[in-house]
């Protein structure tokens, strides 16, 4: 390669290529094989799917500080995590995209913390194109993105958060729909999900 690929995204890579099942569904890697830094030493390693942002390591940080730029840029500005936090960051955030057991709801902002009673918010900032404000939580056996909805899909007078649940398919969603007065069958796929608004496209 003439360069050396920061351990921690190296490890990734190498424990990606052993899962059997995909780990990204929305945005993605840069293909191991294709890393190459350009002239000033920024590394490219992950692309939003729509092409819209691309983020990156500079080889010459020892904090291996990872920065952020549009496609009609070329400023790189911080992105508030290192490329370990990073990359776990991206890895759950995928996994909730990518879960065949999921679901969305709109709660008022003042019940979202009684709705995830049993989670904990996961400290990582929101990303570039995300809407400021949006936050993963965890619980033992599932994962939530919380964040405001789409343009669009809010009312006038109200204060909503758009909650998106995913489980392993091992585990059962049943209980987490009954949170919100849902009744989702473990055995569906695609799940149904009863909302004032056109779905959103996630």
């Amino acid at each position: 390669m003439g360069f050396a690929v920061p351990s921690e995204l190296a490890d990734w890579h190498a424990v990606t290529a052993r899962a059997t099942v995909p780990v990204t569904f929305q945005d993605h890697p840069i293909a191991f094989a294709d890393l190459s830094p350009d002239p000033d030493g920024m590394l490219t390693f992950w692309v939003e799917n729509q092409h819209g942002y691309f983020w990156a390591v500079d080889l010459k940080d020892p904090q291996r500080r990872v920065f952020c730029r549009e496609v009609a840029s070329d400023e790189w500005e911080p992105a508030g995590e290192d490329l370990r936090r990073f990359l776990l960051h991206g890895t759950l955030r995928e996994a909730i995209f990518g879960a065949d057991k999921k679901f969305t709801v709109f709660v008022d902002d003042s019940l979202v913390d009684d709705a995830l009673e049993s989670f904990s918010v996961l400290d990582f900032p929101a990303l570039a194109g995300e809407e400021p404000g949006t936050k993963i939580w965890s619980s033992v056996d599932a994962l939530a993105r919380v964040g405001a909805p789409p343009a669009g899909y809010d009312r006038p007078g109200e204060q909503l958060q758009m909650i998106t649940i995913a489980v392993p398919n091992d585990t059962s969603i049943e209980t987490y729909g009954s949170r919100f007065g849902l009744e989702i069958s473990d055995e569906a796929v695609t799940l149904p999900v009863e909302i004032p608004y056109e779905p959103p496209p996630f």
